[in-house]
């Protein structure tokens, strides 16, 4: 009988949402779905609005619009949800602690 623990996580998310029809509200649904789909719960989430990046790599790209998740999951939830995310346009980084 294996026992599996739960950790405690914080992901924060900076969208680029220049190309994307969708808003901030429809990517956090999404997210909270896809944490869900790959064995995660999902606490809370808060958007945490535009902000200016104090050293932009891209020019082009100087502000993003942040949101944050709080979720309960296994230790291999990390790294699966970054793997998944990792093709989607609208995430430009992805920051997960454990808290």
């Amino acid at each position: 009988m294996s026992v599996t623990t739960k950790n405690n996580y914080k992901a924060t998310f900076i969208l680029d949402l220049r190309e994307s029809e969708d808003d901030s509200a429809k990517v956090l649904a999404d997210l909270n779905e896809l944490l869900k789909v790959i064995g995660g719960e999902p606490t809370d989430s808060e958007d945490r609005g535009m902000r200016e990046f104090a050293r932009a790599a891209d020019r082009r790209f100087t502000q993003g619009h942040y949101v944050e998740i709080y979720f309960e999951g296994p230790g291999s939830l990390p790294a699966t949800l970054k793997e998944k995310l990792k093709l989607d346009k609208r995430i430009n980084r992805i920051f997960v602690e454990s808290i």
